[in-house]
C-alpha cells in the first residue's frame, strides 16, 4: 500500500513538471495571426503602455497582474524576462506578423511617451507606416482560472501622421485552468495566447488591413472629409441626427470626443 501511495504521489509530482515545460514550450511559439492579405513593404509597431497604476508608479512597468495560491495572497506578478511588459509584447508581435508581413520591425516604447512621441519615435525608423498598439488596461488574476481585464487600442499612421485606422478591443475574460497544474502554469499556458487572441481581433479588422496592404491607403480624416465640414454641435443646440460615415466615428472618437456626444450626431452607420 505505502508503494502505491508513493508512485502516485510521485506520478503527480512528475505530470506537474511536464505541464510546465511543455507549457513554456507552448507559450513561446504562439502561431501566427491569420490574416487576410499582406505585405512586403517595411512596417513598424510599437507597444505603449498606459496602464494609469504603471504609468503613476505604482507598479512597475514589468507587472502583469496577481495570482494566489492555496497558502494566501494575491500576489504581484511580473513578466518572465522582468522587463517591462510592453517590450515583451513588442518582441511577440514581431513572430505572429512575420508571416504576412515579413519586413516588420518592432521598436520599444519608453514609458511615459506621449501618443504624439510614441509615434515620432517609431517614424524615427524611415518607414512610410507605422503600427501604435496602445495598452489602457493589460491585468490578469490568476488562482485555478485565470481572467484578464484587457483595454487594447490599434493605430496606423502614414508618414505624416496621418492616422490611417483605428481600432480598440476592451473587456473581461475568464480561461480555465487546472487544479493540478497550479496558478502560475495556469498563467503560463493561458495568458499569451489570450494575448495572440486579442492581437487577432485588432489586426484582422478590414479597415486596419487595407491600411497595412494598400500602398496608397487615404487618411480617415480625408475619407471623412465631406462630413466633418459641419462642425460638432455647440452645447445646447438642436441636433438633426443623420446617418454617418464609420470613418467619421472613427475620426471623432480619435479627436478624443466622447461616444454619448457622437450618438446624439449620428442615428446611423452608412
Amino acid at each position: 500500500m505505502m508503494y502505491r501511495i508513493t508512485s502516485l504521489l510521485m506520478l503527480v509530482s512528475l505530470s506537474g513538471c511536464v505541464l510546465t515545460e511543455n507549457t513554456r514550450d507552448a507559450a513561446f511559439h504562439l502561431p501566427a495571426l491569420e490574416l487576410q492579405g499582406g505585405n512586403s513593404t517595411v512596417l513598424v509597431v510599437g507597444v505603449l503602455d498606459e496602464r494609469p497604476y504603471v504609468v503613476s508608479g505604482k507598479k512597475p512597468a514589468k507587472y502583469i497582474g496577481e495570482f494566489e495560491l492555496s497558502m494566501g495572497g494575491p500576489y504581484d506578478a511580473f513578466t518572465n524576462s522582468k522587463q517591462p511588459m510592453a517590450n515583451e509584447f513588442t518582441d511577440k508581435l514581431s513572430g505572429l506578423l512575420s508571416k504576412k508581413f515579413p519586413k516588420i520591425k518592432t521598436v520599444h516604447l519608453k514609458l511615459g511617451l506621449s501618443k504624439q512621441g510614441a509615434v515620432d519615435k517609431l517614424l524615427e525608423s524611415g518607414s512610410s507606416k507605422v503600427i501604435l498598439i496602445t495598452l489602457k488596461e493589460w491585468k490578469s488574476h490568476t488562482a485555478i482560472d485565470t481572467s484578464l481585464w484587457f483595454d487594447a487600442q490599434l493605430e496606423t499612421f502614414n508618414a505624416k501622421k496621418q492616422l490611417l485606422s483605428y481600432k480598440r478591443t476592451q473587456g473581461h475574460d475568464t480561461f480555465g485552468g487546472a487544479a493540478l497544474a497550479g496558478p502560475i502554469t495556469n498563467a503560463k499556458r493561458t495568458l499569451p495566447h489570450a494575448f495572440r487572441q486579442k492581437m487577432q481581433a485588432l489586426f484582422s479588422d478590414s479597415l486596419v488591413m487595407a491600411s497595412l496592404t494598400s500602398n496608397s491607403a487615404v487618411p480617415i480624416a480625408q475619407r471623412a472629409v465631406d462630413d466633418v465640414t459641419a462642425p460638432m454641435p455647440a452645447e445646447g443646440e438642436l441636433v438633426v441626427r443623420q446617418a454617418c460615415t464609420v470613418e467619421l466615428i472613427l475620426y471623432w472618437k480619435n479627436s478624443g470626443i466622447a461616444d454619448q456626444e457622437i450618438l446624439t450626431r449620428c442615428n446611423a452607420v452608412k
